[in-house]
């Protein structure tokens, strides 16, 4: 979960596909890079009672200057080959479309768009220098890293669509953010709740596994379980940095150890352990092979998709969740067919394969559409919502009034209120199914 919203939302693909866009990049960057959250309102935001009859930067009687960035393929040739779809015209197909029909409150909207390396940083501050200060954006939407976020929303004040902050990211910002993609902050509670539900924690002596680069998710797990009364008897950080596979292998294996002379029968694996752990087990070639729990989808699926193949015996009863709908879910929701097929007009020679049916090499040419229907959708309730005059204030506002709302392809309502600029949307549960060597929704929530 270091990396939030890499190529697209995250998603559950079919078996074939489990190896999605976002976990092959993920992959790509740690091995180049050998690198690889309560939410609040911000307590200060730029425009406040004395200016809120102005609109703000990027705003005109007619117009909504909008950034719009998204990860430059080409300069990734060499280190994967990947093809999420063609950014540029999912947007601007939209915004045309939105425009046609008056815009949003009388303003249409005006794109510049930045196409961002996603190696290293030094791509991202380009783009964030060249929307906010030589552009003047509004806001900006579509791509972002964890460490991009600062740039817009703290040091130039741009509110943002499609990124979640950390509690301390927040409360540091300058301007407002909103993205449809619940944050760990309200995500863990949630899962930690449902498998209590589901029963999993009854009579159990729980570890909790972890990695260093899973801080924020661990400070939220063990106040939940303990909240919910879970009988935590371990906790263990995994600290060996992730480029020295060994020796991480081997942590795993003394952790393991320790979890079985304690009773520990259901282990809970918190972010990037939720492929470290299993991983580990199965080259170690454990005969201690408790009940787990990984609180982050994406990353036991980057253990079931490895090429070293995966145990049964492991993955027994395995449950995992996260914010992403079941490709059919999201991919036939008709708001989302609707938005796709737009796109689709606007190029017919581009091909927009379907996720449901894809394979493992097939391209994941659906990203771009899905990003820029789902992204756009929220930006244009916000702004309606905000009224005439459009300024991070009203913005705010208009975003915090948005309850009980759905973005095409979500799986189900979300709410922007409370604080929730997540907007504490449905959290989707899986477990492993040996006969169909794929996860399968077991519930949802929320």
């Amino acid at each position: 979960m270091g990396w939030q919203n890499k190529l697209a939302p995250k998603q559950i693909d079919p078996p074939e596909s489990r190896a999605d866009e976002k976990d092959i990049m993920r992959r790509a960057l740690i091995a180049l890079a050998g690198i690889l959250t309560a939410v609040g309102s911000s307590p200060l935001f730029l425009g406040g009672s004395a200016d809120a009859a102005q609109s703000g930067q990027g705003v005109t009687p007619t117009t909504i200057t909008v950034g719009i960035t998204y990860p430059d393929i080409a300069a990734l040739k060499g280190i994967i080959n990947v093809d999420p779809g063609n950014y540029q015209v999912a947007y601007t197909t939209l915004i045309n479309r939105l425009n046609a029909t008056g815009g949003i409150n009388g303003r249409k909207i005006v794109p510049v768009f930045a196409a961002v390396n996603p190696v290293g940083t030094a791509g991202a501050a380009t783009a964030c220098t060249q929307l906010t200060e030589d552009d003047k954006v509004f806001a900006v939407m579509g791509f972002f890293q964890q460490v991009d976020t600062a740039c817009y929303v703290q040091t130039h004040g741009v509110p943002l669509i499609g990124a979640s902050l950390t509690a301390a990211q927040s409360a540091a910002a300058k301007a407002p953010w909103f993205n449809f993609q619940i944050s760990s902050n309200d995500l863990i509670p949630k899962e930690m709740a449902i498998f209590k539900q589901e029963g999993a924690f009854a009579g159990k002596k729980v570890g909790v596994v972890s990695t260093s680069a899973d801080s924020v998710e661990s400070s939220l797990v063990l106040p939940a379980l303990r909240q919910l009364h879970v009988d935590v008897v371990q906790n263990a950080v995994n600290s060996v940095p992730d480029t020295d596979t060994a020796a991480q292998v081997a942590e795993y294996g003394t952790i393991a150890q320790k979890f079985q002379s304690s009773g520990v029968n259901l282990v809970v694996a918190v972010g990037n352990a939720g492929n470290g752990w299993p991983s580990s087990l199965q080259q170690n070639q454990s005969s201690y092979t408790p009940r787990f729990i990984a609180t982050d989808y994406n990353d036991l699926d980057a253990y079931t998709s490895n090429k070293a193949g995966h145990s049964n015996a492991i993955l027994k009863d395995v449950l995992t969740a996260g914010p992403q709908p079941p490709a059919k879910v999201w991919w036939n929701d008709p708001a989302m067919k609707s938005c796709v097929a737009t796109i689709k007009k606007a190029e017919p020679s581009a091909v927009i394969n379907n996720p449901v049916t894809a394979t493992s090499s097939t391209p994941v040419t659906w990203t771009a559409p899905q990003t820029a229907c789902q992204q756009l959708a929220l930006f244009t309730d916000i702004v309606k919502a905000a009224g005439k005059t459009l300024n991070n204030e009203t913005f705010k506002k208009g975003g915090e009034s948005l309850t009980h709302v759905t973005i095409p392809g979500g799986g189900g309502t979300f709410d922007f209120a409370g604080g929730h600029n997540d907007g504490n949307g449905p959290v989707f549960v899986y477990t492993w199914s040996p006969s169909a060597n794929n996860f399968v929704l077991k519930t949802t929530a929320g």
